[in-house]
C-alpha cells in the first residue's frame, strides 16, 4: 500500500503504531520524497520521541497537519533498513521474550524482560570493527543507534541525533549477573557510559563478529534468523519526516 502511495508521489504517509509499524511502513518509503508521519499508539514509541514527537495524539496530529518534512539518516542490515536501533546480544534476547510471550506488554513488559535476561544471559565473545576502532572481548550487547532510546525509553545513546550522518556504536561488556542489577538502572538515563567496561563511538559502518549465532533485532522487531556477523551502514539523509 505504501509503495502505491509513493508511485503517485503523494506527500505524507502516516503511520499509526510503535517502533515496529514505522520499521515497516519505512522499508517503503526511504530514498523517496514521500514523507513518513508518525501518530505513536505502540508500547515503546522510541523513535517518536527521538523526534520530539508527542505521544498525545492530538498534538502528533497536529505535527502530521502543519509540521515540515525533515531529511533523517537511517541504518541498513542486509539490504533492510532501520530508523532508531539495532542490538544484537541481551537487547536482541530482550526483544526475543518480548515478542514471543503475551504477558509482557508496555514498558513495563521491556523492564520485565530485561530482568530476566540479565540472570540468564550468558556473555558473548565478540569482534567489532569500525573506522579507527577495533574491540575484541566478551560483551553483553553492541547497539548501533540512531537515536537515543531503544526498550521503551533505556537510554543507549545520550546523544544520538537521527540526522547527524551517523550512527552511535555502544557497547556492554561482561558483568557477573549481581552487579548486572546495579548496570541495569544506569541505562535508563545513559548513565551506564561512565562504566569502565563500556564505550560508545560516533561511526558510519562498522562489521561485528560473535562467536555464537545470536538474535537481532532493529527497531524492536526481530530479524528472521540468528546471526553471528553481520555489517551496518549509515544511509545518510535517506529519509523524510515530519516534524
Amino acid at each position: 500500500m505504501v509503495r502505491e502511495f509513493c508511485a503517485r508521489a503523494e506527500p505524507v504517509v502516516a503511520a499509526a503504531g510503535g517502533d515496529g509499524t514505522l520499521h515497516a511502513v519505512a522499508q517503503a518509503l526511504v530514498g523517496t520524497t514521500t514523507a513518513l508521519g508518525v501518530l505513536p499508539m505502540g508500547s515503546g514509541n522510541d523513535y517518536a520521541r527521538a523526534l520530539g514527537i508527542p505521544e498525545n495524539l492530538k498534538e502528533a496530529v497536529r505535527i502530521l497537519l502543519f509540521g515540515q518534512p525533515r531529511p533523517v539518516d537511517v541504518g541498513e542490515v542486509l539490504g533492510r533498513f532501520y530508523l532508531n536501533s539495532l542490538g544484537m546480544g541481551i537487547d536482541g534476547q530482550i526483544a526475543h521474550d518480548y515478542q514471543t510471550h503475551r504477558f509482557l506488554r508496555g514498558e513495563l513488559g521491556y523492564l520485565l524482560a530485561t530482568v530476566f535476561e540479565v540472570f540468564r544471559f550468558r556473555p558473548v565473545e565478540m569482534a567489532v570493527e569500525a573506522e579507527g576502532f577495533m574491540y575484541c572481548g566478551k560483551l553483553l550487547t553492541v547497539a548501533v543507534m540512531n537515536g537515543p532510546w531503544a526498550g521503551g525509553g533505556f537510554c543507549l545513546a545520550p546523544r544520538a541525533r537521527p540526522d547527524d550522518g551517523l550512527l552511535d556504536l555502544a557497547l556492554i561488556g561482561h558483568y557477573p549477573r549481581l552487579v548486572r542489577l546495579v548496570v541495569l538502572p544506569k541505562t535508563r538515563d545513559g548513565s551506564y557510559l561512565a562504566l569502565k567496561r563500556t564505550k560508545l563511538v560516533h561511526i558510519r559502518a562498522a562489521k561485528i563478529r560473535a562467536e555464537r549465532s545470536l538474535v537481532v533485532h532493529m527497531d524492536g522487531e526481530l530479524l528472521p534468523e540468528r546471526l553471528s556477523s553481520l555489517e551496518v551502514a549509515v544511509y545518510p539523509q535517506a529519509l523524510y519526516v515530519m516534524s
